[in-house]
């Protein structure tokens, strides 16, 4: 929760869910060290739990709940003070530190995977950087909600918002531009867009008129005997796991035995069958994108169904090549990879080219192609958008 007013922001988290979670975990430490140190509790012998014992052990638990319960954390911004204040507290500050803020030069948002021996995850930190380090704000589990909250600290400290997110060189964007569509920001700056001339050799077919733009990115091509060396290199694992399955089902085994076994094999088979059915759909769905003066749809085309988005224009702030379009060294060697490997790039989920984004919503689109293809292509959407 953020409280914001001309001279001061103000952030807190903790309370809410992580209160729930926590008092089962106060309860029950409660419920030991109070039980425990009456003798109360017993063994599985009958004898009274030492109330020592009972006290650390309850207390550890009651040590958790408290903290998830009753802690508090913040951040406040006081422009007319210049200084930055972070706390740490039971439900009002105990602990603080303070920053100067003149030493403030952007806001960032940046991308993290963050491992652990059993998960991963993606985290997008917001963090304002310093002349000599960067004070954390946050870190949002969705880019867009990092990108709202980085947003409204950029305006509050009217400061560039730097955002990394992507990869590659950071996007930054002044604080006066942050609430511009594409269209505006292109008549403050006197911006026009020329009709580019159309790439030697480019597979996009396209249609431009009475300022309406229709493209149709082709599905990636993917040679058949990709296809089929992959459903080869599969068939071995599922002939192992049917193999084992039929020998842990011989003599008779109970019904709830060959259901389980039953539920394990198929849930060992569900990725060796998904990944090539995966590259096989890729290779039937093309994209067709269609863009006017008062939105910008894409459609991605798969031989059993069609999923449609759309933003609206005026919401559009962002028009940018991403990925290996952006940086010209990776994009030839992209564009000169063989078409298995450019294949599996977008399996993965990889291998767009162009992003369009808004407060709302971020759409990735023009799978494989080239990197004139790209520039091409993201001028031709430029023009009609800023028209």
């Amino acid at each position: 929760m953020a409280i914001q007013s001309s001279d001061r922001y103000e952030k807190k988290s903790g309370g809410g869910c992580l209160s729930i979670f926590g008092l089962p975990f106060l309860a029950a430490g409660l419920a030991v060290m109070i039980f425990g140190s009456t003798g109360k509790l017993k063994d599985d012998s009958g004898d009274a739990m030492p109330p020592i014992f009972a006290i650390l052990f309850g207390g550890v638990f009651a040590t958790v709940g408290g903290a998830l319960v009753f802690g508090r954390s913040g951040v406040i911004l006081d422009k007319r003070a210049k200084r930055a204040t972070k706390w740490w507290g039971l439900l009002v500050p105990m602990k603080s530190t303070v920053t100067p803020m003149e030493s403030f030069t952007q806001v960032k948002i940046t991308k993290e995977i963050r491992r652990s021996d059993k998960s991963t995850y993606t985290v997008y930190p917001v963090r304002i950087a310093l002349e000599d380090g960067r004070f954390n704000i946050s870190e949002a589990r969705t880019y867009q909600k990092a990108r709202e909250e980085a947003e409204e600290l950029a305006k509050f400290l009217e400061l560039p918002l730097s955002d990394a997110s992507e990869g590659g060189e950071a996007r930054v964007r002044e604080a006066g531009e942050l609430d511009q569509s594409l269209r505006d920001q292109a008549r403050a700056k006197g911006e026009t867009v020329a009709a580019p001339p159309i790439p030697e050799g480019c597979q996009v077919r396209h249609e431009l008129g009475a300022g309406r733009l229709q493209l149709e990115v082709p599905a990636p091509e993917i040679p058949k005997s990709a296809l089929l060396l992959m459903g080869l290199f599969c068939l071995i694992p599922l002939g192992f796991f049917g193999f084992i399955a039929s020998k842990m089902l011989e003599g008779g085994a109970p019904l709830v035995f060959k259901v389980f076994i039953g539920f394990f094999v198929l849930a060992a088979m569900l990725p060796l069958i998904l990944g090539p059915g995966r590259m096989f759909l890729l290779s039937k769905s093309p994209e067709r994108i269609t863009v006017t003066p008062d939105s910008l749809e894409m459609s991605l085309v798969s031989p059993f169904w069609t999923k449609t988005v759309s933003i609206p224009a005026e919401e559009i702030e962002e028009l940018e090549l991403s990925g290996a379009a952006r940086a010209g060294n990776e994009g030839q060697n992209i564009d000169q990879a063989p078409k298995v490997a450019r294949a599996a790039v977008m399996m993965m989920g990889g291998g767009a080219t162009i992003m369009a984004r808004s407060d709302k919503q971020t759409l990735h689109f023009g799978r494989g192609l080239t990197r004139a293809e790209a520039e091409w292509m993201h001028a031709l959407i430029k023009l009609v958008l800023t028209s």
